[in-house]
């Protein structure tokens, strides 16, 4: 029940109609746990984003990295992927950007588990 309550707030602040699999895939059980504790707590809600942003974050670079390791000798391919990186970076932080002053850490830690997501469908073992 708790796990659906952090389903739902977490689907509400992003404000996006993807599916909740697609949301909350790649998302620590610790962090949902936290969002389910902190109910409409927006200051402990962002302490758990910002813990688990940290995490995300973390995935994601460890993931960009080994595909770039994996197109070591394909140059174009790198040079296109660290582009495409960077357009991506620019996009989730323009689509999180409440205002001036304020960014959506909720919506930071969603797309960027979403993009480790795909960056790790990538790594061949």
């Amino acid at each position: 029940m708790k796990a659906m309550i952090a389903t739902a707030a977490i689907l509400m602040a992003t404000g996006t109609p993807a599916s909740a699999q697609e949301i909350t895939s790649g998302l620590s059980d610790r962090y949902t746990g936290c969002v389910a504790r902190a109910g409409r707590n927006t200051v402990q809600s962002g302490l758990c984003a910002q813990s688990e942003l940290a995490a995300q974050d973390a995935r994601l670079n460890k993931s960009y990295q080994q595909v770039m390791r994996q197109l070591a000798s394909q140059p174009a391919r790198r040079t296109a992927l660290r582009n495409a990186q960077r357009s991506w970076l620019r996009a989730r932080d323009y689509a999180c950007k409440i205002d001036q002053d304020t960014i959506d850490n909720t919506c930071l830690v969603t797309r960027t588990a979403a993009r480790a997501n795909e960056l790790e469908r990538r790594i061949r073992f």
